[in-house]
């Protein structure tokens, strides 16, 4: 015949059943905060920022290949700011250097823009490289022009097969580093 069980084991069932549920309360919260935490960060990357990996010396010393970078979706880039942009399905980084309507000339390998000489501490060397546009550039409605802060290795604006980059191909405005660590940071 099978009697009661003991109280003493009747308490050790209730204690573990009550364990049970309160690590299944734990873990069903902790899901629903990463499944929230996720979905925020989804729309938050979708939306408003894109995560870049910089492929390339064109934006040299500034920006190092295999570097992360964060980029807020803009799509009114301002002069100097770095952005990034799609041409031809390859994801490209580079510096606004002129707005539309302005008028670019490299004589010399020194860049101007509206006949005034441009301050850029951020070019190493002079611009100089392979373009082969007709200067003085008029640049168009609706586009900027662009070039890498790396002027002899940069494929940018300068070059016919590229050209000034369109609104409706800016991805955003680059503006923080992620990775390394030891370079993180907001950028110039």
């Amino acid at each position: 015949m099978l009697g009661r069980p003991p109280v003493a084991m009747l308490k050790r069932e209730i204690a573990r059943q009550e364990r049970k549920e309160a690590y299944g309360k734990l873990a069903r919260g902790i899901l629903v905060y990463l499944t929230a935490a996720a979905a925020v960060s989804a729309v938050i990357t979708n939306l408003w920022l894109a995560v870049l990996r910089i492929d390339g010396s064109s934006m040299e010393p500034l920006l190092r290949t295999d570097e992360i970078v964060l980029a807020a979706r803009t799509y009114n880039p301002a002069r100097n700011d770095i952005i990034a942009f799609y041409h031809n399905n390859k994801l490209y980084v580079k510096r606004v250097i002129a707005m539309a309507g302005d008028i670019v000339d490299i004589g010399g390998g020194v860049a101007s823009v509206n006949g005034k000489r441009l301050d850029e501490p951020y070019a190493g060397e002079l611009s100089l490289g392979s373009g082969d546009i007709n200067f003085p550039f008029h640049v168009p409605a609706g586009t900027v022009f662009v070039m890498g802060d790396n002027r002899p290795a940069s494929m940018d604006s300068r070059d016919s097969r590229f050209g000034p980059v369109s609104g409706d191909q800016i991805v955003g405005r680059v503006s923080f580093r992620i990775w390394p660590l030891s370079r993180i940071g907001s950028l110039p």
